[in-house]
């Protein structure tokens, strides 16, 4: 399950009982310390308890600035026999290193539950979607797998689930989605983000096409797109736009009313990625137009002025849902220390604030018991992409990623289902269940709009799509790639003023242009 790092820290040490003994449901504790000073700059750690059956976390306890140790705490809630893995991260280039003794042998005590009984706890708890979902609480929780977690709600095809204290995740087979997608009532969920959103997207293809239909799946269009794509089946609807607005530099803000953009002679550029404009008319002149209007969005951002600045022009007729995410991922260093968690709960509360469709997710406790799944396992921080392409259970699963079939699991609920699947499942019509029968032959929509490369960076407005309908399954990718896009128009009124200076670039000296712009 996990891998160990190759190389030891020579510069901490671990110690304390929590590293070898604990109880259910009683705190245990350990502490970090430099052997020479105080912790260097850029230093976090990762501790994770591994058994055959469980995952969970240790979180850090604050500690004084400059202090030379800082202590962890863990509540565990099943016994066992556990690897804990305790390591440390020492860049953003990844570099790792097994604390002295880890992965430690790490002994819960408790009564010796049967499987049989965990699992009748875990089918007796509402279904997560089913729950306000306005607090950071109600998705506290480890990951485990179908040994000891009832088949009320389901797990992941890889037989792992991630199990909250408060819910379990409703969980939908390729079966149960042939029989939603022949519902006359169309649902629609946008993937909006970078690469790393983009697996969720292609954890819901792999969901919902059959085993024929997918193929080819890793040499279509789909897989790899630095844009637009789109798969439609029935009346189920998946769509992941490239949406880099997080990256948006925060100083180009100027107020919630307006911001700055960059030209060079009449092109704006990537430069500070400043293409929040187009972010915003995308939203108002295809996101929620007649062929969309989506049930659920999740859509990555960093700033809840850029939640706030989307809402703005989200039609106030909406009923759908957004979950606003920012760290899918193991990237942002606090994330790992004493004031990461507290953060994380500031930042909920902020979006919280912001519009009564926000949910709230702390995706980084979801996915953080499976962060040695990466692409670059066991590294923590040497990738944050949560998927890789594979080719498992007979063909059947062409996308492998516990964290993003998760969080895909978890919207489809909240699409299809949103008052519980038990409920979902009596209301289902006799001649939809048939539709189980016919997956392999039935229609499929794709659209996309995936240019080679992403640079400059941008979002298109409106994205220029190419679709196909076919019952065949998905085509390979043409030997003919889109076109690089070639950037946007300066707007009229920023050409009308004076170049604040001049770049070299290939093609010669460019004018710089910055100007405020008001949202439209």
């Amino acid at each position: 399950m996990t891998e160990k790092s190759r190389k030891n820290s020579t510069i901490f040490i671990a110690f304390g009982e929590g590293l070898t003994h604990a109880s259910v449901g009683e705190i245990a504790s350990f502490t970090i310390k430099s052997i020479n000073s105080s912790f260097p700059p850029m230093i976090v750690f990762s501790a994770l308890a591994v058994s055959d059956n469980h995952l969970f976390v240790a979180d850090p306890l604050p500690n004084n600035q400059g202090s030379h140790e800082t202590s962890f705490t863990y509540t565990p809630s099943m016994e066992g026999e556990y690897d804990f893995y305790t390591e440390e991260v020492a860049n953003v280039k990844g570099d790792q290193y097994q604390i002295p003794g880890s992965p430690f042998q790490l002994i819960v005590h408790g009564s010796k539950v049967k499987e049989e009984e965990k699992k009748k706890l875990t089918d007796s708890l509402p279904s997560c979607q089913t729950i306000p979902q306005n607090t950071l609480s109600w998705v506290e929780g480890s990951w485990k797998t179908r040994k000891i977690v009832g088949s009320k709600h389901g797990v992941l095809r890889s037989g792992w689930v991630f199990q909250p204290k408060i819910c379990s995740f409703d969980t939908f087979t390729t079966e149960e989605l042939a029989i939603a997608a022949a519902s006359s009532e169309p649902r629609s969920i946008i993937i909006l983000g970078s690469s790393t959103d983009r697996g969720i997207f292609l954890s819901l293809v792999d969901l919902i096409l059959s085993d024929r239909q997918k193929y080819d799946f890793n040499e279509s269009d789909l897989t790899k797109c630095w844009g637009f794509a789109e798969l439609q089946v029935g009346s189920l609807r998946i769509v992941y736009q490239d949406f880099r607005i997080r990256n948006t530099k925060i100083s180009m803000f100027q107020s919630e009313k307006n911001f700055t953009i960059t030209c060079h002679n009449e092109k704006k550029v990537s430069q500070g990625y400043d293409f929040f404009d187009d972010a915003i008319a995308y939203f108002k002149e295809f996101l929620f137009n007649d062929r969309l209007w989506p049930d659920v969005i999740f859509v990555s951002v960093s700033t809840s002025l850029q939640l706030k600045s989307l809402f703005q022009v989200i039609p106030p007729s909406w009923k759908g849902v957004i979950y606003p995410t920012i760290f899918f991922g193991c990237r942002a260093w606090y994330l790992y220390t004493a004031s990461g968690t507290e953060k994380r709960r500031e930042l909920a509360e902020t979006f919280n604030s912001i519009d009564e469709r926000t949910q709230i997710l702390d995706d980084f406790a979801l996915i953080t018991g499976m962060r040695h799944g990466s692409q670059n396992s066991p590294l923590v921080m040497g990738s944050n992409h949560f998927h890789r392409p594979c080719n498992e259970l007979r063909g059947s699963m062409r996308i492998c990623g516990d964290a993003t079939e998760m969080v895909a699991q978890l919207l489809l609920g909240k699409a299809i289902a949103p008052k519980g699947k038990d409920v979902w499942i009596k209301s289902v019509k006799e001649k939809d269940r048939e539709a189980v029968q016919n997956m392999d032959s039935r229609e499929i929509m794709v659209c996309h709009d995936c240019p080679q490369s992403l640079l400059p960076f941008h979002i298109k407005r409106i994205p220029d799509l190419k679709c196909y309908r076919t019952t065949q399954g998905l085509r390979p990718a043409g030997e003919k790639k889109i076109k690089v896009w070639d950037g946007t128009l300066c707007p009229s009124e920023c050409m009308k003023t004076e170049p604040v200076g001049q770049v070299q670039t290939e093609s010669g000296p460019v004018d710089v242009r910055e100007c405020v712009v008001l949202w439209k």
